[in-house]
């Protein structure tokens, strides 16, 4: 394995940072953007390529179950600013380089602590910890997109021909593999449409710097999932708490299938661990068709289902189970590719965001804070300091659990079961015309915000020009109505939800909305793209 010395420092990545912001200036930005959003007004009114988009991704099985709320589509993709793109993947190294740093200070013993219920061993430690000081993994680097000199409430009309230009806030970052398999199928049903031929959805390149083309993604993302730091042609598993009950498990079956490129019995197998086993030190499979060995692991496990998977299998009896899961996260062999190992999940954490808002000079990082007795304090004294943060569980996932501006009671309620993260209050604006025009609520009329992640897969020895970096290679974009209230509630929602502080509150009352026709809801993930 190479040195940590193939990696730039912070020092360094700030730097690049700087001279990409100054490369940029505003009037780039401010044409970047109008092309954008001028793109996004022909698509949405397009009817004929909205209708064509749903119609493939209903006739495909792509209507996703999320968030409990029942199915939903994927929305339009969207254009952003390729500047953006740039200064989000500029943003992320910086974050990953803050990472190793701490890395770097706190040695192995960073990883064991910040995983709960020892699921490491000390050669396991080590050997992550040699990996991610030398190699920059799996990322997923969330912000919220908004117009720089357009306030809350403003309609995309006012956006598009106000001469703004977009750029966004830090809201999260995870190391882990999200949606490529579903992204995919997107792509695939936006192109048929005829009105998504010329964008780009990957900053990926050749090396003459023409972008990859759809299919040359897939070769490049396929060869990374078999290769690692040794190629691995063993069966490939997708390990999964209770697989089939999860909203991704559509994913996890479109990824299984492209990795084996369609072949039956080369499939990556999607299993719980408790169809697991081993047999002379070798991991096995049991199905009803059959059993088999397992050569590499793909961890899809969350912190959220873990704990609760824990309680469960205590409660049941079955710890042998629970052995057999950490002697999985203990095996080095199973790890080819490392930055799919579950300690991914907790190496970049909220407590990250925290770290770049009071350590470096990156602009995209909003004022972030671990709660501690002295912050509760205060808002005990004053509730109303609530008012302008939202606030969410340091292991949550995505936008599970986050409050919008919460009453003291919320907060005093999650402080008390786990450690909790206070950001401060942020907007969006929309970036794409509301598309269903039946809907009479002025938030919802306004227009389509955006929530983007970038998708980043962990460095690989198939990108000969840059192996041990991270490389984007798709953008993702989490559509939502934004209020013009920053403390407008969900009506009747027993979880007191903010308007827009997430894809499901806005789903959960879709009802409500006038939103009944799925095919034309205009909602959910969808792919980013840009012209050249």
């Amino acid at each position: 394995m190479n040195t940590a010395a193939a990696l730039p420092s912070l020092e360094q990545t700030l730097d690049e940072l700087d001279a990409l912001e100054k490369r940029y200036d505003e009037g780039s930005r401010i044409a970047q953007t109008r092309r954008a959003l001028d793109n996004n007004a022909r698509i949405a009114a397009d009817a004929e390529a909205i209708r064509r988009y749903y119609r493939e991704l209903g006739d495909r099985g792509l209507f996703v179950t999320i968030y409990g709320v029942g199915e939903i589509p994927w929305a339009l993709p969207l254009h952003l600013p390729p500047y953006l793109i740039d200064l989000l993947q500029a943003n992320a190294r910086v974050l990953l380089a803050l990472v190793r740093r701490r890395l770097e200070s706190d040695g192995p013993g960073y990883l064991k602590r910040q995983i709960p219920e020892a699921w490491l061993d000390d050669e396991m430690a080590e050997a992550l910890h040699r990996y991610y000081l030398a190699w920059e993994p799996d990322l997923a680097f969330d912000v919220l997109v908004y117009g720089v000199n357009s306030p809350r409430g403003t309609t995309f009309g006012t956006v598009r021909t106000s001469g703004d230009h977009l750029y966004a806030k830090i809201l999260e970052a995870q190391s882990v593999d999200t949606y490529y398999g579903w992204l995919r199928e997107c792509i695939q049903a936006a192109r048929r449409t005829g009105a998504f031929e010329t964008a780009v959805f990957t900053p990926q390149t050749t090396p003459e710097g023409r972008p990859l083309t759809d299919g040359e993604l897939d070769d490049q993302v396929r060869a990374t999932y078999r290769e690692g730091l040794v190629r691995s042609e063993d069966r490939l598993l997708f390990l999964e708490i209770d697989p089939e009950n999860q909203p991704s498990v559509h994913n996890l079956m479109l990824l299984s299938k492209f990795v084996g490129q369609g072949r039956s019995g080369v499939e990556a197998l999607v299993l719980d661990p408790q169809d697991l086993y081993f047999d002379g030190g070798r991991l096995h499979y049991r199905r009803p068709e059959g059993t088999g060995s397992i050569g590499k692991v793909i961890s899809r496990i969350v912190d959220p289902d873990l704990q609760s998977y824990v309680r469960r299998m205590t409660g049941e009896g079955k710890g042998d189970v629970l052995r057999r899961l950490r002697r999985v996260f203990t095996r080095p062999d199973l790890w080819p590719d490392p930055s799919k190992h579950l300690a991914g999940y907790y190496l970049v954490d909220k407590s990250s965001i925290t770290e770049l808002s009071r350590n470096t000079s990156a602009a995209m990082a909003p004022k972030t804070w671990i709660v501690t007795d002295a912050h509760m304090a205060a808002y005990r004294a004053d509730p109303t300091l609530l008012k302008q943060l939202a606030v969410k569980p340091l292991h949550g996932m995505s936008s599970k659990g986050v409050t919008v501006a919460p009453d003291l009671a919320t907060v005093e309620a999650l402080y008390a079961r786990e450690r909790v993260l206070a950001q401060e209050l942020l907007r969006s604006t929309p970036v794409m015309p509301n598309i269903n025009p039946e809907l009479s609520d002025p938030d919802a009329a306004a227009g389509i915000c955006s929530e983007t992640r970038l998708l980043m897969h962990a460095g690989s020895a198939t990108v000969a020009d840059a192996p041990h970096r991270a490389r984007c290679i798709l953008a993702l974009s989490r559509s939502h109505y934004a209020s013009a209230d920053p403390g407008r509630k969900i009506k009747g929602d027993p979880a007191g939800r903010g308007w827009f502080s997430n894809i499901g509150a806005i789903l959960a009352v879709k009802g409500e909305l006038g939103i009944m026709d799925k095919r034309a809801a205009g909602l959910g993930m969808s792919p980013v793209c840009w012209t050249p």
